[in-house]
């Protein structure tokens, strides 16, 4: 890199977004089963993160146009980055829970590197490590992978295996085009909806192939017109106070030209299509996860209002569960025919609605948002690192006591978002928004965040031992951040062939946090035996 890189506009998004109740801030806990050298420590990250990856050295400047850019610190110092602790009672896991959460609202200093490391000198039999980056500096996925660069397959060291899973781009698409090219070019293509829907069929006869992107770029085309219907906020902002009624109708009226011009792109892809071909199923398949974007960008999202509804606060909490075998979770997501993520989201649906039920509240269903990579994983990370992702919406029953009806649900709707073009949509909202005036562009983040109760992430880490400057770790946790009012982070990460979940949450808002971490062993036991039952 060179001493000066601008920002890309989902780097520059995340940078704004920082507020004093919820960070933009990734947190992610590593500890080891024997105590940790902090020397050696210090040398592998040096070695394999600061000077490897320039943006560990680089400061957060803005331009007088607002422009964000990445500036190499000339005073950068490893030694202020690193706080050294000790826990009361080592032995405790709450002690390191509290250590974690008593940061979660601590901004990092914007006149340094854009990251933190708290190093435990003793938690139980070994240490622990807490590393706290940006969010504008990587995207999830990316963490993962700079997590697994500083392990090694043995004490004496050597390159590890990277996740046992195959991480596809949200979309095909073109070999050797770029995704942000790709999406400007599929939303120029998706402007002039009426006039592209005429002149469809004939294209579809010289380019058959074509349809399914089509699809897509009408889609997109939605994306960009919600920001439009907002972006008219300015002018009938004073209208709102004098005449609510007609602002609702203006909002009502542009709301259903989008979604006229929408149906009619998709429409007129669908009345184009060969019978008997295979992009008809590619159409097919799509249209319901489409559809179902549409609604949740203009209507709205299956969200209940319920006992974690209101304003957060300042005051956080985080907790992790006991490992489950992961053995177990793909036996239960084979026999269901299903994916192992549908069995996890599921058991993290049963632990909300057991929590609900213990504290005697209602909601029928949560919304959370899922990231979803836009690239492949590439264990040889870009030197600028960087944000390649979009956020998709998944809708959760928290209502239904019967774990395989749960299932089923989540299964026909994490489907539903793979076959459409949700990523896509979300990716060209998210850079549409991120060209807003700030106020507007505040208005915006909390007006879609808040239509959800926060992140959800299903981490894939290492699928064996792996060890951290030649200490065997013996559990890694982390949490992406939460925006608006979102009540809770949830992150499942998987170790060693194990899954451990953990929740970041806000403390008044979701109190006896602990239950509900507890609650997702228990909720897939239950999964469990009814796949049994089954079964048998």
């Amino acid at each position: 890199m060179a001493d000066r890189r601008r920002l890309g506009i989902q780097d520059a998004l995340w940078l704004e977004m920082d507020r004093p109740n919820n960070l933009m801030v990734v947190d992610t806990v590593v500890w080891t089963a024997d105590p940790l050298d902090w020397g050696r420590v210090r040398e592998v990250l040096e070695d394999r993160l600061i000077n490897r990856y320039p943006v560990f050295r680089s400061l957060a400047v803005q331009d007088r146009d607002g422009s964000w850019w990445w500036e190499l610190a000339d005073d950068f110092d490893f030694g202020k980055h690193v706080t050294v602790v000790d826990l009361k009672d080592p032995a405790d896991r709450r002690e390191l829970q509290a250590l974690v959460a008593s940061h979660r609202t601590e901004m990092l200093d914007r006149t340094r590197p854009l990251w933190q490391g708290i190093w435990v000198d003793r938690y139980r039999d070994g240490s622990a490590m807490i590393m706290r980056t940006h969010h504008a500096v990587a995207d999830g996925m990316r963490m993962v992978e700079l997590s697994m660069s500083l392990f090694d397959a043995s004490p004496a060291g050597g390159p590890i295996r990277g996740p046992g899973i195959v991480q596809h781009a949200a979309r095909p698409h073109p070999p050797g085009q770029p995704m942000r090219q790709r999406l400007r070019a599929a939303a120029g293509r998706a402007s002039g909806t009426a006039q592209r829907a005429r002149s469809l069929l004939e294209e579809t006869v010289s380019d058959p192939g074509g349809r399914a992107t089509d699809v897509a770029a009408g889609m997109i085309g939605v994306a960009a017109a919600v920001p439009r219907i907002l972006g008219r906020a300015n002018e009938f902002g004073r209208l709102a106070l004098q005449n609510p009624l007609g602002a609702g109708h203006t909002i009502t009226t542009s709301a259903r030209s989008a979604m006229s011009d929408a149906a009619e792109s998709v429409g007129a892809t669908m009345r184009a299509a060969v019978p008997g071909s295979g992009t008809l199923v590619d159409v097919f398949s799509a249209a319901p996860g489409d559809v179902d974007t549409l609604r949740k960008l203009l209507l709205g999202t299956r969200n209940d209002s319920t006992i974690w509804t209101g304003t957060a606060g300042q005051d956080k909490a985080v907790a992790w569960s006991e490992s489950i075998p992961l053995a177990k979770v793909k036996a239960v997501a084979t026999a269901n025919n299903c994916t192992v993520n549908d069995v996890l989201v599921t058991s993290a649906a049963g632990a909300l609605h057991d929590y609900l039920q213990a504290h005697h509240a209602h909601c029928s269903a949560v919304t959370f948002m899922i990231p979803v990579n836009l690239k492949p994983v590439d264990m040889t990370l870009p030197d600028n690192l960087g944000n390649e992702f979009a956020l998709v919406q998944l809708e959760l029953p928290t209502d239904e006591a019967d774990a395989l009806r749960v299932l089923a649900v989540a299964k026909k709707r994490m489907n539903r978002i793979k076959h459409g073009h949700e990523a896509a949509v979300a990716f060209r909202l998210q850079e549409t928004i991120a060209g807003f005036n700030r106020q507007l562009y505040e208005a915006s983040v909390d007006l879609f965040t808040n239509r959800t109760i926060g992140t959800l992430t299903n981490v894939p880490g290492p699928p064996m031992p792996v060890y951290l400057a030649g200490s065997k770790v013996a559990g890694i946790v982390g949490w992406a951040p939460v925006s608006g009012n979102q009540p809770m982070s949830f992150t499942i990460s998987t170790y060693n062939g194990n899954v451990v979940v953990g929740i970041a949450c806000d403390q008044t808002l979701v109190p006896d946090h602990e239950t509900i971490v507890d609650g997702f062993a228990v909720a897939f036991e239950r999964l469990l035996a009814a796949t049994s039952a089954v079964s048998s």
